[in-house]
């Protein structure tokens, strides 16, 4: 019988030895699907308000050092909006039409000024979505990566964030999945074939010299775009499905 809880702590061995891709020169923070309908449901464990905390102290960071912030939400239409295998089994995205509460941010870590906000239908935040559009007018050459769940809308980002040459850093504090295993799981193949995942310790540290490099530039002023209203682009993820 496989003893399971050696074989998460194999692969966190495997996971520290792996040779790192590295980071990016201008990065932005990806959320993936921290809405009420994925952090707020019957099955999470307490394991998703620390994350929402810690995605919290990512995010101030990241808008301190003018480092662009991207939200990925799940909003349908119509439920028929939604992959074959959602449709046919039951699915916490029956929650996602547009209009229902339950598509909301969670408030821990709630949209600001000048934030980006991206719709997606399906786990990855690339399909049929204007994200790439966004990464592109905003010379972004790495993502930084919070959200839920860990193997599944966060991996699906990551393996087609790879697939376009960005570089990729997984936030692990900053990751839930309701599924332990699956997340652990999730992690290792990510960091084997993917991405890197750093710990939250080590972004914060990137995000304060990036900080200070940046105030140090020639009029003082860090890249990214002027504060504004939260920047919802939904109308373009309409024009990138007709």
């Amino acid at each position: 019988m496989t003893d399971w809880n050696a074989e998460v702590a194999r692969i966190r061995e495997l996971r520290a030895q792996r040779t790192r891709i590295g980071p990016g020169e201008r990065p932005a923070v990806v959320v993936v699907d921290y809405q009420r309908a994925f952090t707020e449901h019957e099955h999470i464990g307490p394991g998703t308000a620390v994350a929402l905390q810690h995605t919290g102290e990512l995010l101030r960071a990241a808008r301190a050092a003018a480092v662009p912030v991207v939200y990925l939400v799940m909003v349908l239409d119509s439920l028929d909006d939604r992959m074959l295998a959602q449709r046919v089994r039951s699915s916490l995205t029956e929650r996602c039409e547009r209009g229902n509460p339950w598509t909301q941010i969670n408030p821990v870590v709630a949209a600001q000024p000048g934030d980006h906000v991206v719709e997606k239908t399906v786990a990855s935040g690339f399909h049929r979505t204007e994200l790439d559009a966004l990464l592109t007018e905003l010379r972004i050459d790495e993502l930084v990566v919070a959200g839920t769940s860990t193997s599944g809308c966060v991996r699906a980002t990551v393996v087609d964030a790879a697939y376009r040459d960005l570089r990729v850093s997984v936030v692990e504090e900053c990751c839930d999945d309701f599924r332990p295993l699956s997340g652990e799981v999730a992690l290792w193949d990510m960091q084997d074939r993917f991405a890197d995942v750093v710990t939250l310790d080590e972004q914060l540290q990137r995000f304060a010299a990036l900080r200070a490099e940046r105030a140090a530039a020639p009029g003082g002023v860090p890249a990214g775009e002027p504060a504004g209203e939260p920047v919802d682009r939904s109308h373009e993820r309409d024009a990138v499905r007709a």
